[in-house]
């Protein structure tokens, strides 16, 4: 018994948690998507409300269930800092090497309606930080903006739909069992849930063994790592030269971070900040979404995302590492 407890406290044994947690909670998050999917389909649920919450919502599972499992343990700089870095690394990272690859086209409603709301989220999600604490009081108002952003998405969606010419309506295929799909669900559910304690311990004792701060492992590989089905899909449909890469999805995605994430997380218990993630993260966060909002600014009747521009993003988020080096946020805890 002793020789197991020693292995599981050991400095590799905290990296294999963190690679495990990981590759749980992408595989995971993608089998709730796809089998709640199957559920909602058995059930005669539209394909617009499907897409507007089960596959929106699903990219974000992983960083919810972290957040939760950060904070209930009380490792609220993981909370935070994941949707910090996964925010950044969404706009900076995907964004920037994606439109390296290809040119990106962005609808004009992303701008009107997805950058203002985002906008708002991050100035909201900024000012909660001021006192170094996000209460429940503060979570409410980003869970309602988030269901703002829901309505007004939704109606979007429906509109849209609305125009399209319809097509003969189907009898949808049964095929799936939905016993099978239910049970998927819950054994993803139970996946998520332990990918992320994996996660979070294995980022907790690294930090501590490292003697750097929990808030940069969430900033950093937490961050990525909770991002990475985003930023594989977005790589592959880019050398694949496939134009179905929507900006709008990573606005959306960080929308939901801010709103959802640190929304649900706060109202659970109240999350006690960093100061750095504030005087540091937080501005970065804003400049990452200042220089998308001048790249995607229409240009001579053009919105779209070019080689340049997406190099400059990709070196906002490489200026992003060096400052935290520059200013020995890696350098281990006196």
């Amino acid at each position: 018994m002793d020789s197991i407890l020693n292995i599981l406290s050991s400095e590799p044994f905290f990296y294999v948690a963190l690679v495990a947690g990981i590759a749980l909670l992408v595989y995971a998050g993608d089998w709730v998507v796809e089998s709640s999917t199957r559920v909602a389909e058995y059930f005669n649920v539209s394909k617009l409300i499907i897409g507007v919450t089960i596959v929106s919502m699903g990219t974000s599972l992983p960083e919810l269930c972290v957040s939760i499992s950060a904070a209930l343990d009380g490792s609220a700089n993981i909370s935070i800092g994941n949707v910090v870095g996964s925010n950044i690394a969404n706009i900076c990272l995907i964004l920037g090497i994606t439109a390296i690859i290809i040119t990106l086209p962005i609808a004009r409603s992303v701008i009107r309606r997805d950058l203002m709301i985002l906008l708002a989220a991050t100035l909201l999600f900024a000012f909660s930080l001021i006192d170094s604490e996000i209460n429940m009081l503060e979570g409410i108002f980003m869970l309602l903006l988030m269901a703002l952003y829901m309505y007004i998405t939704f109606k979007s969606a429906k509109k849209e739909s609305q125009q399209v010419e319809p097509e003969t309506e189907k009898e949808p295929e049964k095929k799936h069992n939905i016993w099978i799909s239910l049970l998927l669900v819950v054994i993803s559910c139970a996946g998520l849930i332990a990918g992320s304690e994996l996660l979070v311990y294995g980022a907790e004792n690294i930090a501590r063994s490292l003697g750097v701060s929990e808030r940069v492992i969430a900033v950093t590989v937490v961050a990525i790592g909770t991002s990475l089905p985003e930023l594989t899909t977005s790589i592959i449909a880019a050398i694949k030269k496939e134009l179905d890469i929507s900006v709008g999805n990573i606005i959306g995605s960080n929308i939901f971070n801010i709103c959802m994430i640190i929304g649900i997380t706060s109202c659970i218990t109240p999350l006690e900040a960093e100061p750095t993630i504030l005087s540091f993260d937080v501005w970065f966060l804003l400049a990452s979404l200042l220089l998308l909002g001048i790249t995607i600014f229409p240009i001579k009747g053009k919105t779209e995302i070019v080689r340049i521009e997406g190099i400059l993003l990709l070196l906002l988020y490489i200026g992003y590492y060096v400052a935290m080096g520059l200013t020995g946020q890696f350098a281990a805890l006196g």
